[in-house]
Order: structure tokens, then C-alpha cells, then sequence
């Protein structure tokens, strides 16, 4: 291998590895911003794990381009039904959190 392909194999690889990090990072803070919520509102944030629905390019709040991150996460208020919700992160900047609706522990929506 010449010296100019091991260059350009090194910042291919030094690119990668930054990418997969900054996906990291986007992921942990997504993550952490949904135990948060869930924490906050009384609710049980479960299997502490988030599944990665979309990633497209788009503006942070900043107004620089960058990728933007869906995130589906579960959480459950009394520990029996799931509901779903999507964080959104922008870079590192959490976005937005939306929650599907839940029905208060006792309620008459809740036996079914």
C-alpha cells in the first residue's frame, strides 16, 4: 500500500470512528432524556433501551446542518401495559420528547 492510500485509509476509518460516536452520543443522550421524563412523570421507563427508528439530515437549533435522530422508547404506568413514545435529537440536543397517552393507574380505561 502506498503512503497516500494508507492516508486516505486512516481518515476514512478516523471518519467512521467519529460517526459512530458522535450515533453514540446522540443515542446516550436520547436515552437519558427518556428515563428523565419518565422519572418526572411517575412513570416506569422500561427495558432502559431505546430502538433508533429514523436518521435524516436537518438543522439543530443552532441552525447548522447535521443529523437528526428518532428514538422509540416503552414506558408503562402501572408496569402491566406498555406505551410507546420518540425522543428526537438533533446533534446532541434533545429535540423533543412525544409519549402516546396513558391511562392513570386505576382509571376505568385501564381493566380492559
Amino acid at each position: 500500500m502506498t503512503a497516500s492510500g494508507l492516508v486516505i485509509a486512516v481518515l476514512i476509518l478516523g471518519s467512521i470512528a467519529l460517526a459512530w460516536s458522535a450515533l453514540m452520543a446522540a443515542q446516550e443522550q436520547a436515552r437519558r432524556a427518556a428515563a428523565r421524563r419518565c422519572r418526572d412523570l411517575g412513570l416506569q421507563f422500561l427495558d432502559e433501551s431505546l430502538v433508533r427508528i429514523r436518521t435524516r439530515p436537518g438543522r439543530g437549533r443552532s441552525g447548522r446542518l447535521g443529523l437528526v435522530h428518532w428514538y422509540r422508547f416503552e414506558f408503562s404506568a402501572d408496569g402491566s401495559r406498555r406505551h410507546g413514545g420518540v425522543v428526537t435529537v438533533a446533534g446532541r440536543a434533545v429535540r423533543k420528547i412525544e409519549m402516546e397517552p396513558w391511562p392513570e393507574p386505576g382509571s376505568a380505561e385501564e381493566g380492559g
